[in-house]
């Protein structure tokens, strides 16, 4: 009697955590939504990632061992798959058992318009072009007309935690509590950290610049933030000699203060695009290249943006 009251004692003293069922069949395919679903998965397990390092989804191919691992996996949470279009066949052929959850329109998630050309009007970086969606999580209703970067928003990163708890919760039902208390934590997080970059980016609001390609809208459009053009739609693909032109000119007359590259690909087109215009080279990454996969990368990355940004787009005192 008294080594079972023994053993119940113990078992409260364990932490809840400790108690959860490991839940170690869960697939990720970019650092800042892993970020995201093992905030939520907390102690249970390690959520699986597809591409790390300066690896980028645009050309993206999958490793037989990675292939392998879907196949055994219980769930993969990806984008869309306009977004991650690597994944088209290999999600085609899963076992009907793995669910697959394209976070492209979870419920409240607010999709933006993909701006057309590189030099785009000055009125087109706006919410005016957000349209919001509720049809569940698990087809792709995302479309090469949608900006996909759609991590970018804080607000948008909030309704993807809710759905991650939610699906994780479905499948493994004795974690949902915790599931539950982990999004809450994470989603008072996301708050916190949206209120400190409105502060923070509230000065750059007046100020012109140039990206590689247009990854960014969303937190753009959430920081009321003046970019004025991209180089490229997609930056795997190079610009012209008509598109580098009218980007120059787009430098001249708007001011441009900065041009970001990013660190996933080559900068001499935009060494090209500044060469001999009053413009800065800044760097700028939505994926979190150089940044630690896990719960805290998600914030790391939305911070180093708001960093780089404020770095370049200052006056130098």
């Amino acid at each position: 009697m008294m080594h079972f009251l023994f053993r119940l004692i113990l078992l409260f003293l364990v932490p809840a955590s400790a108690l959860a069922t490991e839940t170690n069949a869960v697939v990720v395919t970019i650092k800042p939504l892993h970020s995201l679903v093992q905030g939520v998965m907390g102690e249970t397990g390690k959520a699986t990632l597809l591409i790390s390092g300066t690896a980028s989804p645009h050309g993206f191919s999958l490793k037989p061992s990675q292939v392998r691992g879907l196949q055994d996996a219980a769930v993969v949470f990806y984008i869309d798959g306009s977004f991650e279009s690597f994944l088209k066949n290999a999600l085609a052929a899963l076992p009907e058992r793995v669910r697959k959850v394209s976070l492209s329109h979870a419920e409240g998630v607010e999709l933006l318009a993909r701006r057309e050309g590189g030099a785009w009007e000055e009125d087109d970086h706006g919410h005016e072009h957000g349209h919001s969606h509720a049809h569940g999580v698990t087809d792709d209703h995302g479309t090469e007309a949608d900006n996909l970067h759609l991590w970018l928003d804080p607000v948008n990163a909030i309704m993807i935690t809710r759905a991650i708890a939610a699906e994780l919760g479905r499948l493994y039902p004795e974690n949902q509590p915790l599931y539950v208390q982990n999004a809450e934590n994470q989603i008072a997080r996301l708050e916190i950290l949206d209120a400190e970059l409105r502060t923070r980016l509230a000065p750059l609001h007046d100020k012109p610049y140039i990206v590689l390609h247009d990854a960014y809208p969303y937190f753009e459009s959430r920081y009321d933030l003046q970019p004025v053009g991209s180089l490229t739609l997609e930056p795997d693909a190079p610009a012209s000699a008509k598109k580098l032109k009218e980007i120059r000119l787009k430098i001249q007359e708007t001011g441009a203060v900065c041009i970001f590259r990013e660190p996933q690909f080559d900068d001499r087109l935009l060494q090209t695009a500044a060469e001999g215009l009053p413009v800065r080279l800044g760097t700028l990454d939505p994926l979190g290249a150089t940044l630690d996969a896990g719960p805290d990368l998600y914030v790391e990355l939305m911070n180093a943006l708001a960093h780089n940004l404020t770095d370049c787009l200052q006056d130098p005192s």
